[in-house]
Protein backbone atom coordinates (compact mmCIF):
# COMPACT_ATOMS: atom_id res chain seq x y z
CA UNK A 1 0.00 0.00 0.00
CA UNK A 2 1.39 3.13 -0.58
CA UNK A 3 -0.94 6.64 -0.41
CA UNK A 4 -0.56 10.61 -0.77
CA UNK A 5 -2.80 12.96 1.10
CA UNK A 6 -2.58 16.78 0.68
CA UNK A 7 -4.01 18.59 3.85
CA UNK A 8 -4.26 22.49 3.26
CA UNK A 9 -6.12 24.87 5.43
CA UNK A 10 -5.25 28.68 7.18
CA UNK A 11 -2.74 29.59 10.03
CA UNK A 12 -4.74 29.36 13.23
CA UNK A 13 -6.86 26.30 12.37
CA UNK A 14 -4.03 23.56 13.12
CA UNK A 15 -2.86 21.84 9.96
CA UNK A 16 0.49 21.08 10.72
CA UNK A 17 -0.43 19.41 14.02
CA UNK A 18 -2.76 17.47 11.68
CA UNK A 19 -0.49 16.65 9.27
CA UNK A 20 2.13 15.43 12.13
CA UNK A 21 -0.40 13.51 13.97
CA UNK A 22 -1.05 11.60 10.66
CA UNK A 23 2.88 11.00 9.80
CA UNK A 24 3.87 9.87 12.98
CA UNK A 25 1.36 7.75 13.08
CA UNK A 26 1.84 5.76 10.18
CA UNK A 27 5.74 6.14 10.90
CA UNK A 28 5.01 4.46 14.09
CA UNK A 29 3.23 1.57 12.81
CA UNK A 30 6.47 0.58 10.51
CA UNK A 31 5.08 2.62 7.31
CA UNK A 32 7.79 4.63 5.16
CA UNK A 33 6.78 8.05 5.61
CA UNK A 34 7.65 11.42 4.57
CA UNK A 35 5.99 14.89 5.46
CA UNK A 36 6.63 18.02 3.65
CA UNK A 37 4.90 21.37 5.23
CA UNK A 38 4.19 25.05 3.53
CA UNK A 39 3.31 27.57 5.48
CA UNK A 40 1.94 31.18 4.26
CA UNK A 41 1.57 34.26 6.46
CA UNK A 42 -0.07 31.20 8.63
CA UNK A 43 -0.67 34.02 11.72
CA UNK A 44 -2.57 36.01 9.49
CA UNK A 45 -5.09 33.25 8.05
CA UNK A 46 -2.52 32.41 5.42
CA UNK A 47 -2.23 29.27 3.14
CA UNK A 48 -0.88 25.84 4.99
CA UNK A 49 -0.29 22.92 3.15
CA UNK A 50 0.89 19.71 4.24
CA UNK A 51 1.56 16.51 1.80
CA UNK A 52 1.92 13.45 3.57
CA UNK A 53 3.67 10.00 1.35
CA UNK A 54 2.90 6.65 3.40
CA UNK A 55 3.62 3.26 1.94
CA UNK A 56 3.50 -0.26 3.74
CA UNK A 57 7.00 -1.05 1.98
CA UNK A 58 9.85 0.38 3.91
CA UNK A 59 12.47 0.24 1.01
CA UNK A 60 10.15 2.19 -0.93
CA UNK A 61 12.17 5.05 -2.29
CA UNK A 62 10.14 8.15 -3.29
CA UNK A 63 10.57 12.12 -2.87
CA UNK A 64 9.10 14.28 0.00
CA UNK A 65 6.57 16.53 -2.77
CA UNK A 66 3.05 15.09 -4.43
CA UNK A 67 2.63 15.72 -7.93
CA UNK A 68 0.03 17.27 -9.80
CA UNK A 69 -2.72 14.81 -9.89
CA UNK A 70 -0.92 12.72 -7.24
CA UNK A 71 -2.80 13.11 -3.98
CA UNK A 72 -4.96 9.99 -3.46
CA UNK A 73 -6.66 12.18 -0.27
CA UNK A 74 -7.21 16.11 -0.52
CA UNK A 75 -8.23 17.24 3.06
CA UNK A 76 -9.62 20.85 2.67
CA UNK A 77 -10.60 22.69 6.19
CA UNK A 78 -10.63 26.09 4.54
CA UNK A 79 -13.12 26.55 1.09
CA UNK A 80 -11.00 29.06 -0.91
CA UNK A 81 -8.02 27.17 0.12
CA UNK A 82 -9.30 23.70 -0.78
CA UNK A 83 -10.39 25.38 -4.07
CA UNK A 84 -6.73 26.57 -4.88
CA UNK A 85 -5.11 22.92 -4.17
CA UNK A 86 -7.70 21.43 -7.05
CA UNK A 87 -5.02 20.07 -9.16
CA UNK A 88 -3.19 17.89 -6.69
CA UNK A 89 -6.09 15.57 -6.59
CA UNK A 90 -5.78 12.42 -8.86
CA UNK A 91 -8.86 11.51 -10.86
CA UNK A 92 -11.25 9.40 -8.95
CA UNK A 93 -9.69 10.59 -5.33
CA UNK A 94 -11.06 11.14 -2.41
CA UNK A 95 -11.84 14.82 -1.07
CA UNK A 96 -12.66 14.99 2.69
CA UNK A 97 -14.50 18.96 3.29
CA UNK A 98 -14.80 21.30 6.27
CA UNK A 99 -17.47 24.22 5.85
CA UNK A 100 -15.10 26.98 6.88
CA UNK A 101 -14.53 30.25 4.95
CA UNK A 102 -11.61 32.80 6.42
CA UNK A 103 -12.72 35.99 4.51
CA UNK A 104 -10.47 38.47 4.40
CA UNK A 105 -11.22 41.91 5.67
CA UNK A 106 -10.59 43.56 1.85
CA UNK A 107 -13.16 40.91 0.47
CA UNK A 108 -15.90 41.88 2.69
CA UNK A 109 -15.16 45.74 2.31
CA UNK A 110 -15.20 45.15 -1.75
CA UNK A 111 -18.59 43.04 -1.20
CA UNK A 112 -17.01 40.71 -3.37
CA UNK A 113 -18.02 37.04 -3.98
CA UNK A 114 -15.86 34.07 -2.15
CA UNK A 115 -16.39 30.67 -2.90
CA UNK A 116 -19.09 28.84 -1.27
CA UNK A 117 -19.24 24.72 -0.09
CA UNK A 118 -21.66 24.17 -2.81
CA UNK A 119 -19.21 25.54 -5.22
CA UNK A 120 -16.20 23.78 -4.52
CA UNK A 121 -18.20 20.38 -4.42
CA UNK A 122 -19.42 21.31 -7.99
CA UNK A 123 -16.20 21.81 -9.14
CA UNK A 124 -14.46 18.78 -7.73
CA UNK A 125 -17.36 16.87 -9.08
CA UNK A 126 -15.55 17.04 -12.63
CA UNK A 127 -12.76 14.88 -11.04
CA UNK A 128 -14.00 12.37 -8.36
CA UNK A 129 -17.70 11.01 -6.91
CA UNK A 130 -15.98 10.46 -3.55
CA UNK A 131 -16.61 13.81 -1.87
CA UNK A 132 -17.08 13.86 2.17
CA UNK A 133 -18.53 17.27 3.37
CA UNK A 134 -18.94 18.20 7.33
CA UNK A 135 -21.69 21.08 7.07
CA UNK A 136 -20.67 21.90 10.68
CA UNK A 137 -17.44 21.66 12.77
CA UNK A 138 -16.43 21.42 16.13
CA UNK A 139 -13.22 22.96 17.86
CA UNK A 140 -10.26 21.89 17.67
CA UNK A 141 -11.16 22.23 13.77
CA UNK A 142 -7.94 19.86 13.34
CA UNK A 143 -9.10 16.99 15.53
CA UNK A 144 -12.77 17.39 14.13
CA UNK A 145 -11.08 16.81 10.90
CA UNK A 146 -8.65 14.05 11.95
CA UNK A 147 -12.08 11.81 13.33
CA UNK A 148 -13.25 12.87 9.34
CA UNK A 149 -10.63 11.01 8.06
CA UNK A 150 -10.94 7.85 10.28
CA UNK A 151 -14.38 7.73 9.77
CA UNK A 152 -13.78 8.11 6.02
CA UNK A 153 -10.93 5.47 5.76
CA UNK A 154 -12.82 2.99 7.69
CA UNK A 155 -15.60 2.81 5.43
CA UNK A 156 -13.47 1.35 2.61
CA UNK A 157 -12.80 -1.86 4.82
CA UNK A 158 -9.15 -2.00 3.86
CA UNK A 159 -7.31 -4.74 5.67
CA UNK A 160 -3.89 -2.71 6.12
CA UNK A 161 -5.62 0.63 7.42
CA UNK A 162 -4.19 1.58 9.87
CA UNK A 163 -5.87 4.85 10.77
CA UNK A 164 -8.88 3.11 12.93
CA UNK A 165 -10.43 5.25 15.50
CA UNK A 166 -8.58 3.38 18.70
CA UNK A 167 -5.78 3.30 16.98
CA UNK A 168 -5.96 7.10 16.37
CA UNK A 169 -7.32 8.06 19.73
CA UNK A 170 -3.71 6.28 21.27
CA UNK A 171 -1.85 8.30 19.25
CA UNK A 172 -3.71 11.86 20.20
CA UNK A 173 -3.50 10.92 23.88
CA UNK A 174 0.38 9.91 23.46
CA UNK A 175 1.59 12.91 20.68
CA UNK A 176 -0.43 16.02 22.06
CA UNK A 177 0.22 16.61 26.17
CA UNK A 178 -1.93 19.46 26.61
CA UNK A 179 -5.63 19.14 26.57
CA UNK A 180 -6.41 15.57 26.05
CA UNK A 181 -10.28 16.04 27.16
CA UNK A 182 -10.90 18.25 24.25
CA UNK A 183 -8.75 16.92 22.01
CA UNK A 184 -10.26 13.40 22.12
CA UNK A 185 -13.56 14.65 22.79
CA UNK A 186 -13.48 16.73 19.13
CA UNK A 187 -12.34 13.76 17.60
CA UNK A 188 -14.96 11.47 18.35
CA UNK A 189 -17.64 13.94 17.88
CA UNK A 190 -15.36 13.99 13.81
CA UNK A 191 -15.69 10.35 13.62
CA UNK A 192 -19.62 9.93 14.55
CA UNK A 193 -20.05 12.63 11.91
CA UNK A 194 -18.26 11.09 9.47
CA UNK A 195 -19.94 7.69 10.23
CA UNK A 196 -23.22 9.45 9.07
CA UNK A 197 -21.55 11.87 6.03
CA UNK A 198 -21.73 9.57 3.05
CA UNK A 199 -20.51 10.40 -1.04
CA UNK A 200 -22.41 12.94 -2.27
CA UNK A 201 -22.97 11.94 -5.54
Amino acid sequence: MSENLFVTGVGGQGTITLCNLIAEHASDHGFRTSFFQSRGMAHRGGRVTGEIRIAENEDESFGPRISQDGADILIGMEIAELINSYSYLKEGGIVIIVNYSYIPSEVILKKKEFPSLQQAVELFSKKTKQIYSAVEQVNPVNLFTLGLFSAVKSSFKVESDIFSCISLEKTIMNKMKRNKEENIKAFRLGYEYGKKTKEIF
